[in-house]
């Protein structure tokens, strides 16, 4: 692999098994004490070189994610962002537990390797997996380059499909009823993002609030249980560059047993349409206005066929779960904006999301209107 002038640090050692553009620059890195991750590891009998730089991804918007090695093996080290974190966010205890249950029987989810619950090692619990190789599905262009509606369209279904085999697994045969309680997902969700919305401090819009009434309203009897992401969408998942395979799916920090549902209704929040609000548009880091892209109606029909489920006699239950996973989005937003304000330098990049977010809450009440899909 080619790797790009500037980054001489990165060539002491094994080759790099991604790209440099997927990592930051020294300047950009947070660093954390390699030392102390040392020590840990050491303690566990796991090597760890402290004298190599820290290499950090560049994605995402909220957990810290680093490429590091361990004894011969590159793995991923992943903490909560600097700063407060809300009650139940960035949970990598939760994480640890999810991939401990799914590695095993779902190649798609990452060996996990060590936890640390003591924030005294590195300032947050934290956790290591092992580190697959892929290309991450980010951006309007994933792939890199224009592709062909083919591709466009196959990488829609990709999400469906990766979403049936993680919901058709038996909870009890997995032994995932360790990830939460199978009773009662709606109303605690519900209300658990209700609390995160009255804990921003960014004033919630109009629309914020009528969406949680109106959603506390029509909240659905019990439906069906699954193991769920909890935060599935399109650049969650990483493909052989070449055929388009799966290799993982990453980010399990929100996992959970809940309403199939919800991950079908989390996926359509990000996968933009061309008549949502032109502010959340603006943000949309999928490729689902590209030619050939299935729609979100196409998406929900391909999900309730391939899972035999009825469309008309769930009408009710799905609208509601998309409902609620605009308002999660736009609490999400919220969220975001409010470390902007706390360190405008710091966070320039979250500006963007204090006008996003009114656009996500609106989208939840067409849903529950039945105007979305």
């Amino acid at each position: 692999m080619m790797r790009k002038a500037g980054l001489s640090e990165m060539d002491q050692g094994p080759e790099l098994p991604v790209a440099a553009v997927l990592l930051r620059s020294p300047a950009a890195t947070v660093a954390f004490d390699r030392q102390a991750l040392a020590r840990y590891l050491a303690g566990r009998g796991q090597d760890f070189d402290a004298s190599a730089r820290p290499l950090q991804f560049s994605g995402g918007y909220g957990n810290l994610n680093y490429l590091i090695r361990v004894g011969e093996e590159w793995a991923v080290l992943r903490r909560p962002p600097l700063g407060e974190i809300p009650k139940g966010g960035n949970d990598m205890g939760r994480e640890f537990r999810a991939l401990s249950v799914l590695a095993p029987v779902w190649p798609l989810a990452p060996r996990p390797m060590a936890f640390c619950d003591d924030p005294a090692v590195l300032g947050a619990p934290f956790l290591i997996s092992e580190f697959r190789a892929g290309l991450p599905l980010h951006g309007q262009q994933p792939l890199g380059t224009a592709m062909t509606p083919a591709q466009a369209r196959d990488l829609s279904a990709l999400q469906v499909d990766i979403l049936t085999q993680l919901h058709g697994f038996d909870i009890a045969a997995i032994g995932a009823g360790v990830l939460g309680r199978a009773e009662g997902f709606a109303a605690r969700t519900l209300r658990g993002w209700t609390a995160r919305l009255d804990g921003a401090r960014t004033a919630s819009p109009p629309e914020a609030e009528l969406l949680c009434r109106k959603l506390a309203e029509s909240l659905p009897g019990e439906g069906r249980v699954s193991v769920i992401h909890n935060d599935f969408k399109l650049d969650n998942i990483v493909v052989d560059p070449a055929t388009l395979v799966p290799q993982a799916v990453l980010d399990w920090d929100m996992a959970t047993l809940g309403s199939p549902f919800f991950d079908l209704a989390t996926l359509l929040t990000y996968w933009a349409a061309p008549d949502d609000p032109p502010q959340l548009r603006a943000i949309n880091l999928t490729h689902s206005e590209a030619p050939g892209a299935l729609t979100r109606r196409e998406l929900v029909e391909a999900y309730m066929r391939a899972c035999g489920r009825d469309r008309g006699r769930d009408e009710a239950e799905l609208r509601f779960f998309i409902g609620l996973a605009f308002a999660k989005l736009g609490v999400i937003y919220l969220q975001l904006y409010d470390r902007f304000q706390a360190d405008p330098a710091g966070y320039a990049r979250n500006e963007k999301f204090g006008a996003a977010a009114p656009g996500a809450f609106a989208l939840g009440l067409d849903a529950l209107d039945g105007k979305l899909i």
